[in-house]
């Protein structure tokens, strides 16, 4: 039986962390010795945050500083990187404690877009990618395959998404004279566009596209009062919500729309999809693995405004059974993400299956 040790230092809630903690638990549930590493910064939070998995108890370790991840990973098979962070730490966890374990780096974005590249964070991001021995690498897109293998030379395996079922589902839809429209809104995160999707959101329920109501998650009214935001009169604002929330208001709503710079996957789109809400989502990126556009969803190029609107003109414009025939299309576009073909595809990956 494999041990595969996840370093994830993060205070969970991200896409990225619910993806690892959903493959892990499916790995678990396969018979593998799967472990979550966090580091002391973040445990309090992160535990809190995954407290619904029972394993967690057992299955969360902590470690304090690169000394301590070697002595805490020393008897996996197999330590696996997360983010550049926790690359760098496996490295000097590896050069402290002469530790003997394999790496692996799953990719979950391309952060060295993250930050400018005059700065110390992008040199650091960059260097990631060079500094584990004999690492394998896997990713969940071809578009984060590509990037990597162009830029720094690494077959990257590509693996299976995942999207927890059991919480992003469908359910039975009532009725309504209007649309009802949804978008997630990060003030603290540029390339989500959250100043452009507070625009459109304003667009949409002036009523340019049709009869709507919409909704705006992510943020509340402080962390808007202090990025400089005004949420537009009319837009409904539900703040942070938990998966379980999310996933209820996809489920009520008719369009999701994410209008970031690009998306590495595009895991909200894809959630959306399988709750039977159609998505918008960027064409960079991820999401055209699993987005037919005009079939399963809409893509556009949100970097131009002209894309972006013909994209929403589109959406409004379907008739109720074209809306339908869309959301059976995007719901089996995605039903193979299962957390348990994620996890085989990741034995597969490392060499064990």
């Amino acid at each position: 039986m494999p041990k595969i040790a996840f370093v994830l230092p993060v205070r969970g809630g991200s896409g990225g962390a619910h993806s690892v903690m959903q493959e892990v638990s499916a790995l678990r549930d396969l018979g593998v010795d799967a472990t979550v590493l966090v580091n002391q910064q973040n445990i309090d939070s992160f535990m809190q945050t995954y407290d619904r998995y029972g394993w967690v108890s057992t299955g969360v370790s902590v470690f304090n500083g690169p000394r301590d991840l070697g002595r805490v990973a020393a008897s996996a098979d197999v330590v696996v990187a997360t983010t550049n962070t926790s690359a760098h730490s496996i490295a000097e966890a590896i050069s402290e404690t002469k530790a003997s374990f394999r790496t692996a780096y799953y990719v979950q974005d391309y952060e060295p877009l993250f930050y400018d590249a005059s700065t110390i964070d992008h040199s650091i991001a960059v260097a990631s990618f060079s500094v584990l021995p004999n690492c394998t690498y896997f990713a969940k897109t071809h578009w984060l395959c590509d990037i990597v293998q162009a830029t720094h030379g690494h077959n990257v395996q590509r693996v299976v998404p995942s999207i927890d079922h059991t919480i992003y589902r469908p359910a039975r839809r009532d009725a309504r004279e209007k649309r009802v429209l949804c978008a997630m809104v990060r003030p603290d995160t540029p390339r989500r566009a959250p100043r452009k999707t507070i625009a459109l959101m304003e667009r949409v329920v002036s009523g340019t596209y049709g009869p709507a109501d919409v909704f705006a998650f992510g943020v509340d009214e402080e962390d808007l009062a202090k990025a400089g935001m005004q949420m537009p009169e009319g837009v409904q604002l539900v703040g942070k919500l938990k998966q379980t929330e999310v996933a209820a208001l996809l489920r009520n709503a008719d369009f999701f729309v994410d209008l970031s710079d690009y998306q590495a996957f595009g895991r909200t789109a894809a959630e959306s999809m399988a709750c039977g809400c159609i998505a918008l989502a960027p064409k960079l990126g991820g999401a055209s693995d699993f987005i037919e556009d005009g079939v399963n969803a809409f893509l556009a190029d949100c970097t131009d405004p002209k894309s972006i609107d013909s994209a929403l003109r589109r959406m409004f414009s379907m008739s109720d059974a074209e809306a339908s025939a869309m959301r059976y299309a995007g719901m089996e576009a995605v039903s193979a993400y299962t957390p348990v073909r994620a996890a085989i595809s990741e034995l597969k990956a490392l060499g064990f299956a």
